[in-house]
């Protein structure tokens, strides 16, 4: 499949298209700027320029799935966080339904609820309502997606291991954004993890193993 990864960029991002890249799947790096193109193209990896606070149906036709790792992060304004992480997830869900690219992949986050009240719930409301559309998105639209929704831990930079969906021994999970990156990847070819929304931790599960279990 071509896959478009929304994110490509970031921390997480970037180790996802490698992943792809060396899978069977065709990793489509969608970027901000002309600058950020070098990065991907020293690895041999299809770039497209696109924007979530502008229409991106340049930049999702032509593929088979999409992955959104993008995020204004927690840190950022309420407007941006906004334009990112509601209005334009939301964006690229209907861009994708229209244009065919029917497997949907959500980075999504622990926190996220539309009726959050954590300290950043700017931010955990807006990826709520976008989790909340593409759960609900059939109600609304006649092209649907085979969605999956993934809501990591707090994510750290420590080398990639096992995975868990639970982890009941820790107040604060964490989850490995080398792990997160291989989890996202490995939803597109699991028909188990389509139409769940579950929260992927670090753990001694093979993440493969953890996937099928979702339709236990």
């Amino acid at each position: 499949m071509r896959v478009l990864v929304i994110g490509a960029n970031g921390n997480t991002g970037r180790r996802l298209t490698e992943i792809l890249a060396h899978g069977p799947h065709h990793p489509v790096a969608m970027i901000r700027q002309p600058a950020q193109q070098e990065w991907f193209q020293q690895r041999g990896i299809e770039t497209v320029q696109g924007d979530l606070e502008h229409p991106i149906d340049d930049a999702v036709q032509d593929c088979d799935a999409v992955i959104f790792a993008a995020g204004s992060g927690p840190k950022t304004g309420k407007d941006k966080t906004v334009l990112i992480d509601h209005i334009g997830a939301i964006r690229s869900m209907v861009a994708a339904a229209i244009h065919g690219a029917r497997r949907y992949v959500m980075l999504s986050s622990i926190g996220a609820s539309v009726t959050s009240t954590s300290p950043i719930q700017h931010y955990h409301r807006a990826k709520g309502h976008a989790d909340a559309f593409l759960q609900g998105m059939h109600e609304v639209m006649e092209h649907t997606l085979d969605w999956t929704i993934v809501r990591p831990g707090r994510l750290t930079d420590e080398p990639g291991g096992g995975a868990a969906i639970f982890d009941p021994g820790s107040e604060k999970p964490t989850t490995s954004r080398q792990t997160l990156a291989e989890g996202l990847a490995a939803c597109l070819d699991e028909p188990a993890s389509i139409g769940k929304t579950f929260h992927l931790f670090d753990g001694q599960q093979s993440i493969r193993d953890l996937l099928r279990q979702l339709d236990d």
